[in-house]
């Protein structure tokens, strides 16, 4: 009789699968969507995750794409996890990677495949189809930068650009500790073609001693660049320039740049940029220290802008550091995040520095046209036309859990253009090519009086305010 109430609920469970399936069309039923309250857009739960405290540095990760091909949306997960959602939220396909966290996307123009890049053990970079999720290819950049688990010292793929021929551009890097207690970091870039042959890596013999963070490349200078962002400078460092600009065909050196420092800074330190124009003439860089530059290909300043000064209250210095560097057709576009002790980024601050969380546009003569402040910070910006969608994720200074969600600038007007809310930080962003479709990742979030607010969920919404053009 047991074994008979075993089955009945076995086949129950079955049905109830299916009931689901049919209802959902998700290959995996138990991961249900639901419609937004607003009826905007519909939401996916992707899993369990840790929750992590709201004033933390570093904080949880998620990437998105819009796959066009496939009108659909490409996301990568801190559980490994991969996957192909339509603008439905239905789940056309699920590709578990590993054990890592999944860091970096990228969709090689002809759209594809979807370019991943991995921090665990062994810091993958793969190549996945994006039609029907099979690994095309994959390295370790373990091989390449090495892995040490006693010190928990693992490999990412921090950052992956594309060319016109579908060649992958990617920096991998890794912290180390020093026998003194300071902190190094092993770093290269690989160079990897469309059917995953190696075309180089740089340095060739020896890895790059600090961090590299950023890269981007572009077909009508023939360059790839990469720039430096390691807080922990010393002087016997060999690889101490801003930035190196490599040939992108054969991965030799042309030049480097230094951008010396300003006080009270000992280095200039670069995480979201450079990127160049898509004629390549120019490229923009935000600087740490609250400085924002635009150069020529070749990595000559034409003009720096001071968009957030550090400033000295009660004798501390208080920044706003810059990020973000992008040139557009509507102008150079500059960004800074959250408020920081400059001598403690975990002590507090008396006040928000004024430039904090905002985007600033200038024309390419350097001539300012505006600043738009958010509520939080821009975690990650996509672009579509004369819109540029923005995650919207934590303030630690204002603890303003309001502030979170995606939001849509014109950057033609520099006026909000559309919002959509999440309840915990909005962590990644993506858009259409058209604008007419957005998905952001938000992640739960663990507040200072002790309440979890958001989960891990994949938000789709249709930007109904209009398009792009």
């Amino acid at each position: 009789m047991n074994k008979l109430k075993g089955w009945l609920a076995l086949v129950l469970l079955l049905l109830s699968w299916c009931a689901l399936y049919w209802i959902t069309g998700s290959r995996t039923p138990w991961n249900q969507f639901h419609v937004n309250n607003d009826g905007s857009g519909v939401s996916v739960y992707l899993g369990d995750i840790p929750t992590q405290n709201y004033d933390r540095m570093g904080f949880t990760k998620a990437v998105v794409r819009y796959a066009a091909e496939e009108e659909g949306w490409i996301v990568g997960t801190e559980r490994g996890e991969l996957f192909l959602f339509d603008n439905e939220g239905r789940q056309k396909w699920k590709r578990s990677l590993g054990v890592g966290k999944l860091i970096a996307l990228c969709l090689t123009p002809d759209g594809k495949l979807a370019i991943v890049g991995e921090q665990s053990a062994e810091g993958r970079l793969y190549a996945v189809d994006v039609h029907t999720g099979d690994i095309r290819w994959q390295y370790k950049s373990a091989d390449f930068v090495g892995s040490d688990a006693s010190q928990r010292s693992y490999p990412s793929v921090v950052h992956i650009a594309v060319d016109k021929e579908n060649n992958v551009y990617a920096n991998a890097y890794r912290f180390l500790m020093r026998k003194d207690g300071s902190r190094g970091y092993n770093a290269r870039m690989l160079a990897v073609n469309e059917e995953g042959r190696l075309l180089w890596q740089f340095p060739k013999n020896e890895v790059i001693d600090s961090w590299i963070n950023w890269c981007d490349v572009n077909d009508n200078n023939g360059r790839a660049v990469f720039s430096t962002s390691a807080y922990d400078y010393r002087e016997d460092m060999k690889y101490k320039d801003t930035m190196y600009f490599l040939d992108k065909r054969t991965g030799e050196l042309l030049n480097s740049t230094n951008v010396p420092p300003i006080p009270p800074f000992d280095n200039t330190v670069m995480r979201g940029s450079p990127n160049y124009s898509a004629d390549g003439k120019y490229l923009a860089a935000g600087a740490s220290d609250g400085r924002g530059i635009l150069f020529d290909e070749a990595g000559k300043i034409l003009w720096t802008r001071s968009i957030s000064k550090p400033q000295q209250v009660d004798g501390a210095y208080v920044n706003a550091s810059g990020r973000d560097g992008f040139v557009t057709p509507y102008g150079v576009l500059f960004t800074t995040i959250n408020t920081f002790n400059r001598e403690n980024w975990q002590l507090p601050t008396p006040v928000e520095h004024p430039s904090n969380n905002s985007i600033f546009v200038f024309n390419t003569d350097g001539t300012f046209r505006y600043q738009y402040m958010a509520d939080g910070t821009m975690e990650e910006i996509a672009f579509a036309g004369r819109l540029a969608a923005c995650a919207v994720g934590r303030n630690v200074r204002t603890h303003n859990y309001k502030a979170h969600g995606a939001l849509v600038l014109d950057l033609e007007t520099g006026k909000r253009y559309s919002y959509f809310p999440t309840e915990g930080p909005c962590q990644a962003i993506g858009i259409s090519p058209d604008g007419q479709w957005l998905a952001g990742v938000e992640a739960p979030a663990l507040t200072p009086d002790g309440k979890i607010i958001g989960a891990y969920r994949l938000h789709i919404w249709k930007n109904n305010a209009g398009g792009a053009k």
